[in-house]
């Protein structure tokens, strides 16, 4: 994962901006407390980062085809996941800045 030449700052504006417009829209502020006090949502949302940490951790030092294959794959589900929530907060713009700044400056990831 390279972040350099003003990826950092890139990341943190598009985090900074699908923040302040989360807040700033009561409709998608509601529908975020909504998603995250549904048990089913915070229950897969455990088993996700759980599944998450065991790939990671299982092919930490794997430099093998299907490894590789696995750890571009975690990361494309963590993208999309990233991008469902975007959508259901019903933020259309987001996902778009989200895909440029990931694909330009996290070479890789897409």
């Amino acid at each position: 994962m390279d972040i350099s030449n003003g990826g950092l700052l890139s990341v943190i504006a598009v985090l900074i901006g699908t923040g302040r417009v989360i807040m700033s829209s009561e409709r998608s502020k509601n529908k975020m407390i909504e998603i995250i006090t549904t048990k089913s949502w915070i229950l897969n949302m455990i088993i996700v980062i759980l599944f998450c940490f065991y790939i990671l951790h299982t092919t930490k030092y794997d430099t093998t085809k299907d490894a590789i294959a696995i750890k571009n794959s975690l990361k494309k589900g963590i993208l999309a996941l990233i991008i469902a929530l975007l959508s259901e907060l019903g933020l259309t713009i987001a996902p778009f800045w989200l895909v440029f700044v990931v694909s330009y400056y996290l070479e890789g990831w897409i």
